[in-house]
């Protein structure tokens, strides 16, 4: 019996995966370590310690120190413009909320959610886990099985949302359910190939799917 939805965050509840490209791009532009447009969007599910060294190579400490804080100003300056959140995210939460227990797992730093995600959004999480907060990041199946155990439910008893071939390495190797949607970088085409359990256009799908299976 399903008891619990894991989400991720990135691509997933906020449509923000092309403005991180866009900010990376940007930040190792004007530091000086140029890195290209296609080399972002393969590994832009990764967490920022493992895209220091896929984007930029063996790079100094202070380089890099000076570089992630650029491409964090970036991403604020326009995030806080605008909505960045899916416009089914809070109907969709909402709803689920009645029926399960709610969770998110990301590869970015905490202070990314707190400063974008509506709070009134949040509370509806009972529990959350980001990229600095853990010591082996996705693809490890570390952060999703250390959120089942807070959850305290098996591994059968909850399935993960995710929008990219990393969610699905993760979920596949923890040994739990998971549902991709069609929203970030990765097409329905590379979704399936990974082998995701089943590919969604989008979470309007997802509640649907839960809702009446």
């Amino acid at each position: 019996m399903l008891k619990a939805v894991i989400f991720d965050y990135n691509g997933v509840l906020i449509n923000d995966v092309q403005l991180h490209e866009t900010c990376w791009f940007r930040a190792g532009r004007d530091m000086g370590f140029p890195v290209s447009r296609q080399t972002i969007s393969k590994y832009i599910s990764y967490d920022p310690g493992q895209k220091r060294h896929l984007y930029f190579g063996d790079m100094p400490d202070e380089k890099w120190e000076k570089l992630f804080q650029a491409k964090t100003r970036y991403y604020f300056e326009m995030a806080e413009k605008g909505n960045l959140v899916f416009p089914s995210v809070e109907g969709v939460l909402t709803s689920l909320s009645k029926r399960y227990a709610l969770a998110l797992i990301s590869n970015t730093p905490r202070n990314y959610f707190d400063r974008v995600f509506p709070m009134s959004l949040a509370v509806l999480l009972k529990e959350t886990l980001f990229a600095d907060e853990v010591e082996r990041p996705k693809p490890s199946p570390d952060p999703l099985l250390e959120i089942v155990g807070r959850l305290g439910i098996g591994k059968d008893q909850c399935c993960y949302v995710g929008d990219s071939v990393l969610d699905i390495r993760m979920a596949k190797t923890a040994g739990i359910l998971i549902y991709a949607v069609a929203t970030g970088d990765n097409s329905r085409n590379e979704l399936e190939r990974e082998g995701a359990d089943d590919v969604l256009t989008n979470l309007i799908e997802l509640q649907e799917r839960l809702e009446t299976g």
